[in-house]
C-alpha cells in the first residue's frame, strides 16, 4: 500500500498503470467499510488497482487497509482538507486525480458492495466496447438495508442501450442507478467534461451517466450486482435536506433541457412529466412538509409540464394531506419504509 496523510499533489504520483481498471472509493464513513474491502479481495478477478480518497474523515481507516495490504493493489491518500461536505462532485474528482491513467474508472462510495464477480464480468465484456461503442458498463443495481438485507431486487435491462433508453427506462421506474454501479471508459469521461455538479451531488451521478454515455452506448453486466446499502447515514437517507435537493432536481432538468442533444432522441413531454413525479415520489414520501419544497415543487412542474396550471401540484398536495390524515387515524403498525428508487 503506498500512503500519504499530507495535502495531496499529483506529482507524488507515477502515472504508469500496470492495470486496464482503476477501483476508486472516495472514503469518509468507516462503518461499512471492511465489508466493501473484502468484496474487493474476494473477486474472481484482481486485475484493478484501489485508489482510497480519504476526505478527512473523523475515523481514518488506515489499520483497516493494512489488513488488506497483500490482498489488493492499493493506494491511500489522506487529504488535509474536508471537501465533501462543500461539493462532493470535487472530492470525486480529487479522488480521480490519484489514479495512474486506467483506461476504464469505477468510482465505489465506501458503503457499497459489488458481487464477487463483478470485474469478472466486466473483463468477460471488454472485448465488445469497441465494436459497441461502450463507454459505460452498469451493473445491476438492488438495495439493501444497514445489514445487507436485499430491500428491492435488481431490475433486468437490455443489454445495449442508448442514454435516452436508459433514463426513459430510469424515470418510468424500470430500473435502478446510483454512481457505483457504473464503469466509466476514461476517455469518454474526460472528453465530457467529467462530472456535472449539483447541490450535493443529487443528481450529478445520473446526469454524468448521461453525459459521458453520449453518442455511444451503455452496456448492462447482468450476471454481475451492485449492493446499494440504505445505511441511514448516506445521502440518499437524508430526509433533513429536502429543500437542497429539490433545488438540485430543478437545476438538473435545466441541465437537461440544455443539454438534449446528448440524447439520440429527444426527450417528450412523457420523458419530463415522469420526471417531475419523481420529484413528488420524493416530497411525499421522504421529505418532512416545507412550503418552500412545494413552492419548488409547482416551479419543478412548470419546468417538465410546461405550463403554469398548479393543478398537479394541488392534487399531489390534496394526496399528501389525505395520507397524512389517514396515518393518524389507522391503528400503530409496523411497516417496512418505503424505498426511494435511486
Amino acid at each position: 500500500m503506498s500512503e500519504s496523510n499530507h495535502a495531496y499533489h499529483p506529482a507524488h504520483f507515477s502515472h504508469i498503470t500496470k492495470h486496464c481498471l482503476a477501483v476508486i472509493i472516495p472514503f469518509y464513513k468507516k462503518e461499512y467499510f471492511e465489508p466493501l474491502l473484502q468484496a474487493l479481495s474476494n473477486q474472481t478477478n484482481k486485475d484493478f488497482s484501489v485508489y482510497i480518497g480519504d476526505d478527512c474523515s473523523q475515523n481514518p481507516p488506515q489499520a483497516l487497509i493494512e489488513r488488506y495490504d497483500n490482498l489488493l493493489d492499493i493506494t491511500y491518500v489522506r487529504f488535509s482538507t474536508q471537501m465533501g461536505h462543500l461539493s462532493l462532485t470535487k472530492q470525486w474528482e480529487r479522488c480521480l486525480e490519484l489514479t495512474k491513467g486506467e483506461p476504464w474508472i469505477w468510482f465505489l462510495p465506501d458503503d457499497d458492495i459489488p458481487s464477487e464477480n463483478a470485474v469478472e464480468e466486466f473483463y468477460r465484456a471488454l472485448h465488445k466496447a469497441e465494436r459497441h461503442r461502450i463507454k459505460v458498463f452498469r451493473l445491476p443495481l438492488e438495495i439493501t438495508d444497514e445489514q445487507g438485507v436485499v430491500l428491492q431486487r435488481a431490475m433486468p435491462s437490455p443489454e445495449i442501450e442508448s442514454n435516452y433508453q436508459f433514463y426513459s427506462r430510469l424515470v418510468r421506474g424500470r430500473t435502478m442507478s446510483s454512481l457505483g454501479d457504473n464503469i466509466f471508459r476514461r476517455k469518454a469521461f474526460e472528453e465530457s467534461g467529467g462530472f456535472v455538479e449539483f447541490p450535493k451531488g443529487w443528481g450529478s451521478d445520473h446526469a454524468t451517466i448521461l453525459r459521458v454515455a453520449a453518442n455511444g452506448s451503455l452496456y448492462c453486466l447482468a450476471n454481475a450486482r451492485l449492493s446499494f446499502r440504505m445505511s441511514g447515514k448516506n445521502i440518499s437517507c437524508d430526509r433533513s435536506d429536502g429543500l437542497t435537493k429539490i433545488s438540485a432536481r430543478l437545476d438538473f432538468v435545466r441541465w437537461l433541457k440544455g443539454n438534449e442533444w446528448i440524447f439520440t432522441d429527444a426527450p417528450d413531454r412523457e420523458f419530463y412529466k415522469l420526471f417531475y413525479r419523481k420529484g413528488e415520489y420524493y416530497l411525499v414520501h421522504a421529505w418532512p412538509f416545507d412550503f418552500r419544497i412545494w413552492r419548488k415543487l409547482y416551479q419543478l412542474s412548470i419546468l417538465c409540464n410546461q405550463s403554469y396550471n398548479p393543478f398537479p401540484v394541488v392534487k399531489i398536495f390534496a394526496h399528501y394531506f389525505l395520507m397524512l390524515t389517514r396515518l393518524r387515524l389507522r391503528p400503530m403498525r409496523h411497516e417496512a419504509p418505503k424505498v426511494p428508487l435511486p
